[in-house]
């Protein structure tokens, strides 16, 4: 009796063994995406500094991306003058303004396509020519739509495919352009990090851990919450 208590309690001890050894080889490879999604961005030492602050219309443009929006940033952004311009101050202006009407209605209105349409152009327009002003919105409307969808996770697995094909959905951030622009503005990489972990979450499933690691990095997590 007590020979067979010790074999099944070996038994069961191997069994614990061995699926802790799979839960910990399978969140290491979870975390290693996350880690290799960071890479592109300038990894931590990029992403995780915290020391350059954005100011003037970054900052303004920063306060649009958070997920609850402050009352008083909707009245920063409204009180702006329209801008007719075709530069780069228009767009951050009409991205900020894009992207509080996507976050605070959870509705794709016409004027996101019509802002994707007007500053679809050629990537040396944009600051640092790095379009991730252009990218983040882009992403912030593709969650938008996929959130009133009953059965979104083909959809955005296949949004996430074109991100890692292509370095982006209509242009590509995984460029040397866009790593040097990172290093001068980190919180731009962080707030398209941490929507892209959405998005993640969305084609992976809520419990991905890819997602949950990217998205609770407290440089991410601390920029868009």
């Amino acid at each position: 009796m007590i020979r067979s208590w010790i074999k099944y309690f070996f038994y069961f001890l191997g069994g614990c063994v061995l699926l802790i050894s799979c839960g910990i080889y399978w969140l290491k490879g979870e975390a290693q995406e996350a880690w290799e999604v960071m890479d592109r961005f300038g990894g931590n030492e990029v992403v995780g500094d915290r020391s350059i602050i954005p100011v003037g219309m970054d900052e303004i443009y920063m306060r649009s991306l958070r997920l609850k929006l402050e009352p008083d940033v909707m009245y920063d952004i409204r009180a702006l003058k329209p801008c007719s311009e075709y530069s780069q101050n228009c767009l951050i202006q009409d991205s900020a303004r894009i992207n509080l009407d996507l976050i605070s209605t959870g509705i794709v209105l016409k004027d996101a396509d019509e802002f994707l349409k007007k500053y679809k152009t050629d990537p040396d327009f944009f600051e640092g020519a790095c379009p991730v002003i252009y990218e983040t919105t882009a992403i912030i409307k593709e969650l938008t739509g996929l959130r009133r969808m009953t059965d979104r996770k083909a959809q955005a697995k296949e949004t996430m495919g074109r991100i890692t094909r292509n370095g982006g959905l209509t242009y590509s951030l995984d460029t040397p352009q866009c790593l040097i622009f990172f290093r001068q503005k980190p919180y731009m990489a962080r707030a398209y990090l941490g929507y892209l972990a959405m998005l993640m979450s969305f084609a992976e499933g809520r419990f991905s851990a890819s997602s949950l690691i990217l998205s609770e990095l407290p440089s991410i997590r601390s920029t868009i919450r």
